[in-house]
């Protein structure tokens, strides 16, 4: 039980009051307190009638575990609030004082059921004190104490002005040679792109998956590049005929002419060497001799002509195979391009590590360009953070930093190795390093064995001394 001290309206008493238990028994009748101090007490249901300022015996017993302490008093009448009854204590001892100081002190300490304190309260006995009037210092002894308290307050103030100019060393250094800012752990990210345009028609893998590099991701279907991969299929198989057909055409040409034209040019020939010695002989007539001979001239010039078509048309089914030759070198080039599209539709991890996040769903469309998956890295990342570009001004290539990471409650050592938006993207323009008013900074850890998740926030303190 502790004591209760009591708010209210302003009575001018002289004492706190509290709400610890305590009896008054009055002509052998004990009543309960309403509250009491070690001035007075206020008791409940008091129906005796007596008038201000009226003194009567009293004793205040003060209940105990397994006892109780009576303390005989003198009460004065002070006044009467609804059934409460005001009393004085009138001429109260100091052991009896003593006593309810040392309940109120046990109550608040809560050692309340410590009778052994107030019982050698009771018992122990007035001393008064020899000592009437106050002590003379002799000079000697006024100087010798005037010393010490001046040597006390000299390393007193020393103290002082040591721990004021701490205060400020260390507000200065961390005001004007620390750099204090928040970062983001980033660098150790590798990302897959769908590589062609399509519909994800399949992922293999998903979140905080760990991955070996050739491992199946995603795959993207294109309905162009198989309608697409058809018809040129088609039109290389009609070129390919058409070069066959030539082929043959130029091997068969006029052989079949030519032949002919040969073998009656050769039985020509024959004619015309036996008309000359027929004419020779005089056995036929010069008429007859030069009919021969215009017969065999024709047969000539009728194989001639025959043999120089033969190889104009040659050069002219030559031109056509050379034409269709490109043709067929043409779309094999390009079939060659929607097979490698085919096989890129069919995506696999470039690199080993933990899938960090997939970026999208079976069903959606793409672009070659857009990220399907990021991939954690198994490599050292780094830290990046801005700074506005008056702190900027005190950073230099080099310094050392601390780096903390609350996610794994450990410090790390980092140092500065460049300054600006190019250090982290390398189509930054010299424009944007010089209308913004923050910089870039960018800190790598000197234990290359440090793995931290990718977009971590870390606190950072860059040392500017």
């Amino acid at each position: 039980m502790f004591a209760v001290p009591i708010r209210e309206a302003n009575y001018k008493r002289k004492a706190h009051r509290v709400t610890l238990p305590m009896l008054v028994e009055v002509n052998g009748i004990p009543y309960r307190t309403r509250d009491w101090s070690i001035i007075g007490v206020g008791i409940e249901a008091f129906d005796t009638e007596l008038k201000p300022d009226q003194l009567i015996p009293a004793q205040c017993v003060i209940p105990m575990p397994d006892a109780s302490l009576s303390l005989k008093v003198e009460l004065k009448f002070k006044n009467r609030r609804g059934n409460v009854a005001g009393f004085e204590f009138s001429n109260l001892s100091r052991p009896n004082k003593r006593v309810l100081r040392q309940y109120i002190e046990h109550a608040i300490e809560g050692k309340i059921g410590n009778v052994e304190d107030l019982v050698s309260v009771v018992t122990t006995p007035g001393v008064a004190t020899p000592i009437e009037d106050a002590i003379t210092l002799t000079e000697l002894e006024s100087e010798g104490l005037t010393r010490h308290f001046k040597a006390k307050s000299y390393v007193s103030l020393s103290v002082g002005v040591l721990f004021i100019a701490l205060v400020v060393a260390v507000l200065f250094y961390n005001t004007v040679y620390r750099i204090h800012a928040t970062g983001v752990v980033t660098g150790n990210i590798e990302k897959i792109t769908a590589n062609t345009q399509g519909v994800v028609k399949a992922i293999h893998v998903g979140a905080n998956t760990f991955v070996d590099t050739g491992t199946p991701m995603f795959v993207i279907a294109d309905p162009d590049v198989a309608i697409s991969l058809k018809n040129v299929d088609r039109a290389l198989h009609a070129v390919e005929e058409q070069i066959q057909a030539m082929k043959q055409q130029r091997a068969s040409g006029n052989e079949v002419l030519l032949m002919t034209l040969k073998q009656k040019l050769y039985k020509k020939e024959f004619e015309y060497q036996n008309a000359q010695q027929l004419f020779y002989k005089r056995i036929i007539s010069i008429k007859d001799y030069s009919f021969i001979e215009n017969q065999y001239q024709q047969a000539v010039i009728n194989y001639q002509r025959a043999l120089e078509e033969s190889k104009q048309d040659q050069s002219s089914v030559n031109q056509r195979i050379d034409v269709l030759e490109k043709e067929k070198s043409r779309l094999q080039s390009e079939r060659d391009a929607l097979a490698e599209r085919q096989i890129q539709q069919n995506v696999s991890a470039p690199v080993g590590g933990r899938v960090f996040h997939v970026q999208r769903t079976v069903g959606s469309y793409v672009t070659p360009n857009d990220v399907m998956i990021l991939i954690e890295k198994n490599s050292s990342p780094h830290v990046l953070l801005k700074l506005l570009s008056d702190d900027a001004l005190k950073i230099r290539i080099g310094m050392d930093a601390k780096v903390f990471a609350p996610s794994t409650d450990t410090e790390y050592e980092a140092k500065v190795v460049a300054v600006g938006y190019a250090s982290a993207n390398s189509n930054a323009t010299v424009t944007q390093e010089v209308s913004l008013n923050e910089t870039l900074i960018r800190l790598e850890f000197i234990n290359e064995d440090v793995r931290l998740p990718p977009n971590t926030r870390v606190k950072v303190w860059i040392k500017t001394f």
